[in-house]
């Protein structure tokens, strides 16, 4: 332990003895692992960004379809009973029903998109009903013509957030219908906002399935797509098992007529995608400490040849090749250790100011900062080790003879 404090000793002693040299190869490591930390910090963030949008603008949901190229086979309200009745805890299965049209009310006629579902269809998106109730399974099975729209369309259509009760005329292909606003949902948030930038306003509106059916001639009896809801945690095994349950009810085993997909795995996929291009910022990032480890080499190889006389002073007096080694490569790692430092401070700073302005969190763990202090340090050791072989390696004769 004493020889290594004298090395950590003498290796402090060169590196402050050259200030102005140690900045300027310190400068590499610094904008290096800065870039790292600040990298790592904005694909985190990025990513619960991104996750998080896509849960509130999509809720937790699965899809079931149909192939009707591939089977005559469709989904019934008896299916979605069974499913219901099969899977302990599901929030509940809707057909997917949708129709443009245009709606009337006070203010003017606007384009809107039709949902039509079942009571399950208030968990399609993640902004709760914040005025009034959504309807009910009595008033989907009488086929009341009420209606969920967002607190945004009710003040397009009325010029007021206060639209509860009020009733709107609904027109798809040449019929009208009169419905009345029963709930109004929460804000979209600002994904929504982004995707709908630039386009044709459209008013959303959700309905019982059984009154879009019976006012615009859809069927009502027989459906190609089946949404499944449940908490994220259990929606992909719920929605396998939804899955499971038609295959054997419809008899399309060993088919591909019935296919499935939920919310949870393409989030999950998404993650992925996200994840490679954080890993090729990363990269870029790691390439650019690279760049700063054979600046690094270069300062010791030119430390060496300053060092030469003493090197061999050293070694005559009874220094070891080992000690010699020892003493350049703990130069090289406290160098690259103290750019780590800086650097790792530098990139949280950048961090914060590059997600604050984009509006992402700042997402910096601990495992991230030890990391980027570990392979500063390892950078220092493996660019370290050609010249410090070097010195270790020289003859005292031929070294006092320079």
């Amino acid at each position: 332990m004493g020889k290594i404090g004298e090395y950590l000793k003498s290796a402090i002693k060169q590196i402050l003895g050259n200030g102005y040299r140690t900045a300027m190869t310190m400068l590499g490591i610094v904008i290096g692992i800065a870039a790292v930390i600040a990298v790592v910090a904005l694909g985190n963030g990025m990513s619960a960004y991104v996750t998080n949008s896509i849960n509130d603008l999509a809720g937790n949901y699965g899809v079931m379809s149909m192939n009707t190229s591939k089977t005559s086979e469709r989904f019934t309200r008896d299916d979605m009973l069974l499913i219901e009745d099969s899977i302990p805890g599901i929030k509940g299965v809707s057909p997917n029903l949708s129709a443009y049209g245009k709606v009337t009310a006070r203010k003017g006629t606007f384009e809107c998109s039709l949902n039509g579902g079942s009571e399950a269809l208030q968990y399609a998106l993640s902004n709760e009903i914040v005025k009034g109730s959504y309807f009910n399974r009595q008033q989907v099975e009488s086929g009341a013509r009420v209606c969920i729209m967002l607190l945004d369309d009710a003040k397009k259509l009325f010029g007021t957030e206060d639209a509860v009760g009020r009733e709107i005329d609904i027109t798809v292909g040449g019929k009208t219908a009169t419905y009345t606003i029963i709930g109004l949902r929460d804000h979209m948030n600002d994904m929504y906002a982004f995707i709908m930038e630039g386009q044709e306003y459209y008013c959303e509106i959700e309905l019982p399935y059984t009154a879009l059916c019976a006012d615009f001639d859809f069927d009502s009896e027989n459906f190609y797509q089946l949404v499944v809801f449940d908490d994220q945690s259990t929606l992909s095994q719920t929605v396998d098992t939804a899955k499971e349950i038609m295959t054997n009810k419809h008899g399309l085993r060993g088919t591909t007529a019935l296919s499935a997909y939920s919310m949870a795995d393409f989030a999950q996929e998404l993650d992925q995608i996200l994840g490679y291009a954080s890993s090729f910022l990363l990269l870029v990032s790691v390439i650019s400490l690279v760049v700063g480890g054979i600046g690094v080499m270069n300062i010791m190889l030119v430390s060496v040849t300053e060092r030469t006389r003493e090197i061999g002073i050293r070694k005559s007096i009874g220094a070891s090749t080992g000690a010699i080694l020892t003493q350049f490569l703990a130069e090289s790692a406290i160098l690259t250790l103290l750019g780590g430092i800086v650097g790792i401070v530098l990139g949280i700073g950048l961090a914060y100011i590059i997600c604050t302005a984009i509006g992402f969190d700042v997402i910096i763990t601990p495992s991230s900062v030890a990391g980027a202090a570990l392979f500063s340090v390892l950078i220092g050791l493996f660019f370290g080790i050609y010249p410090a072989r070097k010195a270790a390696l020289m003859k005292p004769i031929d070294a006092l003879r320079l």
